[in-house]
């Protein structure tokens, strides 16, 4: 299993700040941000061999949830971020919405890494939390993993063609 190098806390703030300035639609809650951060670590390590965040990933019944994203929003809030908990239509659980105080800072990324943060917002950027749980859900690193197991970052390799054999 890869062991993931040392957190960049400055890079995952400002990768926080960046999907929070960037999906401004109102459906950045806490579980969508949680896929967001997954999808550019796991997305990043596939095609860079490394991820963006440092983070490790736990394996929890709402999808890949990085470990220290709790301790990160809980250091960031009032700060630079504010949540806001919304009532949600019928139906729908109430949401802990996720708001910037600040710009991100795009100093501390490569030009690579902030591409790649600019294609997984416009990709998920009009899906729920609750959609891209399902998609996670739908992949080799989840499915692979025993529950509150740490996810292999190498499982990322296969995701892809774990989706293609699901359409065979």
């Amino acid at each position: 299993m890869v062991k993931n190098p040392k957190i960049n806390e400055k890079k995952y703030r400002n990768a926080v700040l960046f999907f929070a300035n960037k999906i401004r639609n109102g459906t950045l809650g806490k579980l969508k941000l949680m896929k967001l951060l997954y999808y550019l670590d796991f997305d990043f390590f596939e095609k860079y061999g490394r991820s963006v965040t440092g983070d490790e990933y736990l394996r929890f019944e709402n999808g890949p949830v990085p470990r220290m994203a709790e301790k990160t929003l809980k250091r960031m809030r009032g700060k630079e971020i504010k949540i806001v908990n919304r009532k949600m239509q019928k139906g729908y659980n109430d949401q802990q919405h996720i708001e910037p105080l600040i710009t991100f800072d795009p100093s501390s990324f490569s030009r690579e890494e902030i591409l790649m943060m600019e294609e997984i917002a416009d990709k998920w950027e009009r899906f729920t939390g609750t959609e891209m749980k399902s998609a996670s859900h739908g992949e080799a690193p989840w499915i692979a993993t025993k529950p509150n197991d740490v996810i292999d970052y190498n499982l990322s390799y296969y995701r892809n063609k774990y989706a293609e054999m699901e359409r065979l």
